[in-house]
């Protein structure tokens, strides 16, 4: 009975959160397979190395994220790694006080620092993922941290602290949006970002999906997958996206990179078709508009 337990015991912390910060700079690894965009990896190398802001602004699964820590591992820049939401409050971002009791009895205030001032302190570059999802006066308090030249943060949490700005911090945020908002559903809950909050970025890149030819690319290298398949898996995507913006059959669905890779996991990984496989990995979590369309453009693909 005690090694179920233990055993139960061992399940359950596997399961909790792990540390979001990445490791000492000789620990980061960069993805071989990561096709990168020589002007795009210019601005994001420029930002880290100048310490500038950088905000990236793409559609979902088309690699934000993973680009500004395929830059940041490359150049041997640690991270800390923050997910926005709109429960996201000022505590997790810059400090907590917590009142403990000392071995005299008496009250103690101390400080518990969110992911910016970890950042901030510590010398890592902040990396705000979703940033358009959280609210926009919880985000006017970055504004402050987020200024270049600037070299302290006053700290008002019970105890007034004056937190020095390490010379190594930057901001990298990633959005869905350009801080306008949307009213399509497609991003629901995004929100319209304060211009003063904008300003603080340096540098804009506006995102899309990878090219053809590099799509097909990473699905190969990546899942194993046979480049004829990958060739009408990414035709039948580039279907589905032109299709948000153009032509009779107007979708609010997508297929992303990220879709594409998980559809080749299973084509490869369950030895399932490629319309089977499509039901499981996207199709069956659109609206039955949305998949008939979709589903047809696929069919329409395949060889």
């Amino acid at each position: 009975m005690n090694q179920i337990l233990t055993d139960a015991q061992d399940f359950a912390q596997s399961l909790r959160p792990k540390a979001v910060a990445t490791g000492q700079p000789d620990d980061l690894k960069t993805d071989p397979h990561f096709e990168e965009n020589p002007a795009i990896s210019k601005v994001i190398e420029f930002a880290i190395k100048r310490r500038k802001n950088l905000l990236l602004v793409g559609p979902t699964g088309c690699g934000k994220s993973c680009y500004a820590i395929q830059v940041a591992a490359r150049l041997k820049e640690r991270l800390e790694i923050f997910s926005c939401t709109g429960e996201t409050s000022n505590d997790e971002l810059m400090a907590k006080p917590w009142v403990t009791t000392n071995d005299k009895g008496e009250a103690v205030t101390t400080v518990s620092y969110g992911a910016v001032l970890r950042a901030y302190k510590e010398g890592k570059g902040l990396l705000l993922e979703e940033v358009d999802m959280a609210v926009p006066d919880i985000l006017a308090g970055l504004h402050r941290v987020m200024e270049t030249n600037q070299n302290y943060y006053t700290c008002n949490t019970g105890v007034q602290e004056v937190v020095p700005k390490s010379k190594d911090f930057f901001v990298v945020a990633t959005a869905n949006t350009i801080g306008t908002g949307e009213d399509s559903f497609v991003y629901s809950g995004t929100k319209p970002l304060n211009q003063a909050f904008m300003n603080r970025f340096s540098l804009t890149v506006l995102m899309d999906y990878m090219d053809r030819p590099q799509e097909i690319k990473v699905l190969v290298n990546k899942t194993g997958i046979d480049k004829s398949l990958a060739e009408q898996m990414v035709d039948a995507a580039r279907d589905a996206r032109s299709a948000r913006t153009t032509g009779a059959d107007r979708i609010i669905s997508t297929i992303s990179t990220r879709d594409l890779l998980e559809w080749s996991d299973a084509i490869v990984g369950m030895s399932m078709g490629m319309i089977d496989a499509a039901w499981f990995t996207f199709l069956n979590r659109m609206t039955e508009t949305d998949r008939d369309i979709v589903k047809t453009f696929i069919e329409n693909r395949v060889r």
